[in-house]
């Protein structure tokens, strides 16, 4: 086994989780694989030191390419589909709509921060950014959010 399978087989439950909170869960597994693989293949791998922390970032990274190219896919559907009718879902769509109308910065400090119960400073370690970008995430996710579900 390479030293690379081993680092992917140490840290991909943990990044699969996080890609889950920015991507979902469809998706999540093929965002980290990519990542990994992208990280692997860099001209830098070999002088990152903290290669836990590049992995979250890569895979940061990845989930913008991500949701650029689905809302992309999306209004290609959009803008050819027939209008159709659908019954309401249990779950509240308006906090689905409004956590997707989330930056993808905010919605991995939100994920890190509540789903995974993380301090600040654990979820910048991840990340690899600086702890007042972290809080300066979550209060205008916060901010986006109160506004978002309180119109």
């Amino acid at each position: 086994m390479t030293e690379n399978e081993d680092i992917y087989r140490k840290h991909s439950e943990e990044l699969v989780r996080f890609a889950t909170g920015l991507v979902g869960p469809f998706d999540a597994q093929d965002v980290v694989t990519d990542a990994c693989l992208r990280a692997f293949q860099s001209r830098h791998w070999a002088g990152v030191s903290n290669r836990r922390a590049y992995l979250y970032r890569s895979v940061l990274n990845q989930a913008r390419s991500h949701h650029r190219s689905t809302m992309r896919r999306r209004i290609r559907e959009q803008s050819n589909a027939q209008p159709l009718t659908v019954t309401p879902s249990p779950i509240d769509i308006d906090v689905l709509r409004a956590i997707d109308q989330l930056s993808i910065q905010q919605r991995a400090s939100v994920f890190l921060t509540y789903w995974e119960d993380l301090r600040p400073a654990e979820v910048a370690a991840r990340l690899s950014i600086s702890e007042g970008s972290v809080k300066r995430h979550l209060a205008r996710a916060r901010a986006r959010l109160k506004e978002l579900l309180h119109d």
